[in-house]
């Protein structure tokens, strides 16, 4: 099996980093090219009580603190330097865009946490995981931090 392409969403919880770590070793391995995708997913009711223009520009500062976050995984996993990788932000329903992600960008394997953020947020939890892994054209490597 060859995989020249490696998608890893990340939602910063320690599961999704767990998740990278093992796209980290098999790009490596593989010599293959790896995108780490966070999605912003917006699941509040803000939009009621802010102006059309408040909430836009929260939007925008969202993905803007989402895509430092992501510039700073090179600190956490300097590892990435040896690699051709690159980040992605997206907005959207987090395991349709991680789904859309594999079709226009031709991934071979999609390496997910098998939990994520908790709480009220659920953002990675179990259910995205499992549309991924049923929905995605390519293989799923569903990883369980210890």
């Amino acid at each position: 099996m060859s995989i020249k392409s490696i998608l890893v969403p990340v939602d910063f919880s320690e599961d999704s980093f767990y998740a990278l770590e093992q796209g980290i070793k098999i790009a490596k391995s593989m010599s293959s090219k790896l995108t780490i995708l966070h999605v912003n997913h917006d699941e509040s009711m803000l939009y009621h009580y802010l102006t059309e223009k408040e909430y836009e520009e929260l939007k925008e500062k969202a993905l803007e603190d989402a895509k430092k976050h992501l510039e700073k995984l090179n600190e956490k996993f300097p590892e990435l330097s040896e690699l051709d990788y690159h980040f992605r932000v997206r907005r959207g329903v987090p395991y349709v865009e991680i789904v859309e992600e594999t079709e226009r960008e031709g991934v071979d394997l999609v390496i997910v946490g098998s939990h994520g953020k908790t709480s009220a947020k659920k953002f990675f939890y179990g259910g995205t995981t499992s549309k991924v892994a049923r929905r995605a054209g390519c293989s799923v490597m569903i990883t369980r931090k210890k």
